[in-house]
């Protein structure tokens, strides 16, 4: 009988010679060896290359065990993802005993990860170390948490303008500049201040009666905003332009193919037409779709808004459901004036007609 051997790949180099690796981990094979010699060697490599298991009292087995608890599952997804991509940051260094991580083991974490990575990956980073530790703690795996009181991370001075918010010129100048398929997610960005991946996943039915609806993925909160002024115009072009009869997809935003955009597909299509626009001079160096949401924020704060009003507009608090709906009833005239005012068309504000003449 002949069985199969999985996990060796099978070549011949240029001189006609064959060859024979291990997949897993790339390990020269014997060519020559078959059958039970090669089922056998297949599995000393896999055995040699596999995983290590987290060992009890390692940091390792601490995030492990943080993984299976209801402080991890029951993040928000996009949480869960970031903070799983954070524990593959930390893979090198899993075999730690906790009895050697103290402050100045963070600190000294903290400033080499800094170095390498950007300032907001370093302390969401270790935010998520935080949350693990404070997990063990609770779970006696141990018996202090050594991220209390550590200082954030500082951000190099070249870095600190990331996802700067926009000037005045360039909100009215890009957007106007957009063809169809970039206006409908830069408006929703721009006038709502909805995060990227969020405007990318809304459905159409997530815009029904002059309001979108939607679930943020970074904190699941609920959220139902009012698209008015130019952003209903925005959105109801792109609508009448991508009739559902005509397509067959039912997400809000699409791209030119009239098909869902991906993050990789936007975030890639997005930055060479920033940068078209820097190049016509409507736009400075540094814009980002992440800049919008500072904006509105900025915005907001410049024309007197509390801070809680700011964070209940951008959906920035995780709060109880019956807080949400109390709440909600409480804050919704101040959503839709506030509204209003992003979305609002000033009669003196217009598109620079010689914008290269002009400071942006």
């Amino acid at each position: 009988m002949r069985v199969k051997i999985t996990g060796v790949k099978r070549y011949k180099d240029r001189l006609g010679n064959e060859r024979a690796y291990h997949r897993k981990s790339g390990t020269p094979i014997d060519p020559k060896l078959t059958g039970q010699a090669l089922a056998a060697e297949v599995d000393r490599l896999d055995k040699l290359h596999a995983p290590l298991k987290p060992e009890a009292g390692t940091l390792g087995g601490l995030l492990e065990s943080y993984k299976k608890s209801p402080k991890f599952t029951d993040l928000a997804p996009r949480t869960r993802s970031d903070y799983l991509k954070y524990m593959d940051h930390l893979k090198p260094i899993t075999g730690t005993p906790l009895s050697l991580i103290d402050s100045a083991f963070m600190a000294k974490l903290r400033d080499k990860t800094v170095k390498t990575r950007r300032g907001a990956f370093t302390n969401h980073m270790m935010a998520m170390l935080s949350s693990a530790f404070r997990h063990g703690k609770e779970y006696g795996l141990v018996g202090a948490n050594p991220c209390l009181e550590l200082e954030k991370a500082k951000i190099p001075a070249d870095r600190r303008k990331e996802n700067r918010p926009w000037t005045k010129a360039e909100r009215i100048n890009v957007l106007a500049a957009a063809p169809l398929h970039y206006k409908a997610p830069l408006a929703l960005a721009r006038f709502l201040g909805i995060r990227r991946g969020d405007i990318l996943r809304l459905p159409r039915m997530a815009y029904r009666d002059g309001y979108i609806s939607f679930r943020a993925s970074k904190n699941g909160k609920l959220m139902k905003l009012p698209a008015l002024g130019e952003l209903k115009r925005i959105l109801d072009d792109a609508l009448a332009a991508w009739p559902i009869a005509e397509i067959d997809v039912t997400m809000l935003c699409l791209n030119s193919d009239r098909q869902p955009w991906t993050e990789m597909g936007f975030t890639a299509s997005i930055r060479k037409f920033f940068a078209k626009c820097v190049d016509k001079g409507i736009a400075g160096e540094g814009l980002t779709m992440h800049g919008l949401r500072h904006t509105v924020a900025a915005e907001l704060r410049t024309l007197g808004y509390k801070l809680e009003d700011i964070k209940n507009f951008l959906g920035q608090e995780t709060i109880e459901m019956a807080e949400h709906y109390s709440s909600s009833a409480d804050v919704s005239g101040v959503l839709i004036d506030m509204a209003n005012v992003i979305q609002a068309s000033p009669k003196r504000e217009r598109v620079l007609t010689n914008p290269r003449k002009k400071s942006v």
